[in-house]
């Protein structure tokens, strides 16, 4: 009874220091993603956040391919994100200002970037001839 007695107090020993560790490794930040939205960070660097990026994106959307009406709702997607630029270059603007200014650019350049291509489905390398 008693080698019955110190296995039962081995595993149990065992079963605690496993939790233990498993309470404290959980309660860690893995790779710094509780740290509120966009972890501080933009997928943009400065320079395509800057005055005269934004700019650009106006001709590429009067240039590119694109029908009419979605030229027109890109126009005045350009139009409320390009007084942010100037903020944003100066550093006057606020976290909100800058994240807005960095989707309406992501969105833009997307939007025009595929516009004469056939748009096929192009996740994870479909239709790909």
């Amino acid at each position: 009874m008693t080698k019955l007695n110190i296995m039962a107090a081995v595993g149990a020993a065992a079963l605690m220091t496993v939790g233990s560790l498993a309470t404290s490794a959980s309660a860690q930040p893995w790779r710094d993603y509780d740290r509120g939205y966009n972890n501080g960070y933009s997928e943009y660097a400065p320079g395509d956040l800057s005055t005269s990026h934004v700019d650009a994106l106006e001709w590429r959307i009067n240039n590119a391919p694109i029908p009419l009406a979605q030229r027109r709702a890109l126009l005045r997607e350009w139009h409320q994100i390009q007084p942010l630029a100037w903020r944003v270059q100066t550093g006057q603007a606020s976290r909100w200002e800058r994240d807005r200014l960095a989707r309406g650019v992501a969105h833009i350049e997307q939007a025009t970037r595929y516009a004469g291509v056939d748009r096929r489905d192009r996740r994870y390398g479909y239709n790909r001839y």
